[in-house]
């Protein structure tokens, strides 16, 4: 059969993923009997998720609660979503009603369905420039026009936003919304600072435009300071949050949300019934007793933050130990540096030759760019490899930095 002339016309739009690829060549060589050495994902340690203690809920959720295996309410359960409304209240200075909160199948599944909702084919987007590949790749495949904005160590350059947002008007080009990642940002792991927030809700108000806050990272940090929310900022109601427990209990669980309002809220709603109809309802009732039996602070803010802050600082002294003089971010939040190669380096070939000589997994950073800058970039996570496997790691990939450069 000949496929391609059934295919419908924004089929052209849809890409493979660059992070897919690199993963499916590390499982290649893998099968092989070849050990690596993962760099690369962006996983949480299951060894930092207390996982006998989610056995036993699991077993009690299912033996105790005949509801647990049937569907939910499309927007989540009940009682889960007036939880996540005190537990945002509590640790993200967010106010929100239960009632704006819709439960989704992860993160990835909140922004999909933002993305359905508020995207026409030539809609412009702004994002940060690198951002996290697989947003941008959804929202091309609904045939955004996707326009990056740089970053610094502070976050997005509200400066030359303003910039583009004027020139994006000035074409008379549809700019629907701003997407961001303010804290721990993926790829690059820099945190915005709260400036640099104020400065864009103010350009986003002054524009009139929507932004998308993916909070993916926000219990992810590693600084006793208080980091606000853009949505606990925001006194219009002009952000969208979407967030997520998966670096929490773990990315398989797949629990994550939508928290917004009014015609948003449920135009977001009306176009998940007929897609998922509800996100896994085991994993709604195990966030539900989680959040509820005090086991966030117990496990995640007593033992895994501790144990993700010790992995960061373990890779950021293997950087310095190996490869003195050389660019890379320091996050306080997430779990990504981006490092950066010599300026006319290629990333790319630099992270396949690196994974087949030295069996090291990164990811090269290109692909998170919206242009072609970052070139010479390489994502490295620390959240997932021991420490041993980090200081290897890094060893071994300045072994090859110093060959090449």
């Amino acid at each position: 059969m000949r496929y391609k002339k059934f295919l419908a016309e924004r089929a052209s739009w849809i890409k493979g993923s660059a992070l897919a690829e690199v993963m499916k060549k590390a499982s290649e060589l893998q099968s092989r009997g070849v050990k690596l050495i993962s760099l690369a994902a962006g996983d949480p340690d299951p060894k930092l998720i207390p996982r006998e203690v989610l056995g036993g809920l699991t077993g009690e959720i299912l033996r105790g609660i005949p509801a647990s295996v049937m569907y939910t309410p499309a927007n989540g359960l009940p009682e889960l979503r007036e939880e996540i409304a005190g537990f945002l209240r509590k640790y993200e200075s967010i106010d929100t009603s239960p009632d704006e909160i819709i439960i989704t199948i992860g993160g990835t599944g909140a922004l999909d369905l933002l993305g359905r909702v508020l995207i026409d084919p030539g809609d412009v987007v702004i994002t940060e420039n690198p951002s996290y590949i697989n947003t941008l790749l959804a929202f091309e495949q609904l045939g955004a026009k996707v326009e990056g904005v740089p970053v610094d160590e502070d976050g997005i350059k509200t400066e030359i936003l303003e910039e583009k947002i004027r020139k994006i008007i000035s074409r008379g080009q549809k700019l629907k919304f701003i997407y961001t990642i303010p804290t721990g940002q993926n790829p690059t792991g820099v945190t915005m600072s709260e400036e640099r927030r104020k400065a864009l809700l103010e350009i986003a108000s002054e524009h009139d435009i929507l932004i998308i806050e993916d909070a993916a990272y926000n219990f992810m940090k590693y600084e006793d300071r208080e980091i606000k929310p853009l949505k606990a900022l925001d006194k219009e109601g002009r952000v969208v949050v979407t967030g997520t427990l998966s670096k929490v209990l773990g990315t398989g669980f797949r629990v994550g949300w939508v928290i917004a309002e009014g015609e948003l809220r449920d135009k977001v709603l009306m176009e998940k019934s007929p897609i998922d109809f509800c996100a896994p309802t085991i994993s709604q009732y195990i966030a539900l007793e989680y959040l509820k039996r005090g086991y966030f602070e117990k496990y995640h803010l007593k033992v895994g933050l501790p144990g993700y802050r010790e992995k960061k600082d373990a890779m950021i002294s293997s950087l310095k130990e190996y490869l003195p003089g050389a660019e890379f971010t320091v996050p306080i939040a997430g779990m990504f540096i981006m490092l950066f190669l010599p300026e006319n380096a290629d990333g790319m070939a630099f992270a396949r030759e690196l994974m087949e000589r030295k069996g090291v997994v990164v990811v090269p950073g290109k692909p998170f760019y919206t242009d072609e800058s970052g070139r010479n970039a390489i994502r490295l996570n620390f959240s997932r490899p021991s420490r041993e496997e980090i200081e290897e790691g890094i060893r071994k990939l300045a072994e090859l930095y110093k060959e090449r450069f």
